[in-house]
């Protein structure tokens, strides 16, 4: 039995984190036939509910128990969860055995073959970075003497304090996959000497739900895919500020597009609450998006909590897409359907490129409603055309998406 552990991530709330978590574990078995997965969760009760389904251990980085609110787990993460990993680094290169304590996690750490960090964009210092956190899983598998990947990767940038360190650790680790070019050409001229492979994103491997099964969905959300265009939307509950800046213009978009389409829209979520009505969750962002447009009997809102599965599924019956989610968007290019993203991070724009579509993004710092309009109008101007490119494209990026699991069983087979 090989056992893989999963660092720096989860499989619940964040869908498009859920959709890497469940990509990778199918990848890795097509290469590691005897593969068993275990996750450290921030959000145990959460993630071991989805995570059940596929077959994956969870192991809580929690020693106590916290009330379900995010920002306590949040707390952890920042500041309890990598002092204490440094912590123990620094104890297991003095000669303390890790047999003798009495964690979970170390335990978990010490029985593992590799380890795998799915942190995504989060191993940085912009928005929703956590470079420090990271940096210090990365010294305790280390400290471990543990084979470590990055996989799936869109990493940095750096702030100067925290460049040091995230270099160190970047240095230490066996293996990074990074799923665009924009990454690739950062770490090299930050001076990574770790080896770094160029594949694609895991998630464009992900399955799409039984169609009966989006169809019991929509039917349970009114939402009446017979109206045509059915325009999907991914708003981004992290890109909301206080003058409502990322809203208003959303809304106009919506509006614009109903009017000159007739368009049914529907948006879907990919964050949801981890308590309920918290700000973070897109349901959220939907809604107050949904009150300033004008043309309300045009806009269906995806109210419950699905499956990444399930969101492709909706999010594929779409003849256009708009998303501010990445993997809201790498769901309808993989299902080949035109998307034009609203960025808020390079791997917007580099993911967008590998698939051809580098022309349909918009920064959410710059954009105005022109832009916006510009774009959509070419994006449905071309769609067909668009659609062509992506069955070639996303070919591409599942053969490279592949890859990534035969280079994983490389690092594990050196390790003999």
């Amino acid at each position: 039995m090989t056992k893989i552990l999963f660092t720096n991530t989860n499989c619940s709330w964040n869908k498009g984190s859920a959709a890497q978590v469940i990509s990778t574990c199918k990848t890795l078995k097509k290469f590691i036939y005897d593969a068993r997965f275990t996750l450290i969760s921030h959000y145990p009760e959460l993630d071991s509910k989805y995570c059940k389904i596929y077959n994956i251990k969870i192991v809580s980085s929690i020693w106590w128990r916290l009330p379900r609110m995010r920002i306590l787990p949040f707390i952890h993460y920042r500041i309890f969860f990598p002092i204490s990993n440094i912590l123990w680094s620094i104890l297991f290169k003095i000669g303390l055995n890790p047999i003798s304590i009495n964690s979970s996690v170390i335990q978990e750490y010490t029985s593992a073959d590799i380890v795998i960090d799915l942190s995504g964009d989060s191993f940085s210092d912009s928005k929703g970075g956590f470079a420090i956190s990271i940096s210090s899983t990365i010294l305790l598998g280390r400290s471990l003497k543990k084979p470590t990947v990055l996989y799936s990767q869109s990493i940095g940038t750096f702030k100067k304090w925290t460049l040091p360190l995230a270099k160190f650790c970047l240095n230490k680790v066996d293996l990074i996959i990074v799923r665009e070019e924009i990454t690739k050409n950062y770490l090299e001229e930050i001076g990574i000497k770790s080896p770094i492979y160029l594949t694609a994103d895991c998630a464009f491997v992900l399955e799409t739900a039984p169609y009966e099964r989006v169809k019991e969905i929509l039917s349970k959300e009114k939402v009446d895919t017979n109206k045509r265009p059915l325009v999907g939307i991914s708003a981004n509950a992290m890109l909301d500020d206080k003058e409502n800046n990322y809203a208003k213009s959303m809304a106009q978009l919506i509006d614009y597009v109903i009017k000159k389409l007739n368009a049914q829209i529907v948006f879907v979520p990919h964050v949801v609450a981890i308590k309920e009505g918290d700000k973070g969750d897109d349901r959220v962002i939907d809604e107050k998006i949904y009150k300033l447009a004008r043309n309300k009997e045009n806009i269906d809102l995806i109210k419950g909590d699905y499956s990444p599965e399930e969101l492709k599924g909706i999010i594929g019956l779409c003849d256009i897409f708009i998303g501010g989610r990445m993997h809201a968007n790498i769901a309808a290019l993989s299902s080949y359907v035109p998307t034009m993203a609203t960025a808020w991070s390079h791997k917007y724009y580099g993911i967008m490129r590998a698939v051809g579509q580098e022309n349909y993004v918009c920064d959410f710092k710059t954009m105005k409603f022109e832009e916006l309009r510009s774009k959509i109008d070419d994006l449905w101007d071309n769609k067909e055309k668009i659609r062509e490119e992506l069955k070639v494209k996303v070919e591409d990026q599942k053969r490279l998406a592949w890859y990534s699991g035969k280079l994983v069983r490389d690092v594990l087979n050196r390790q003999k």
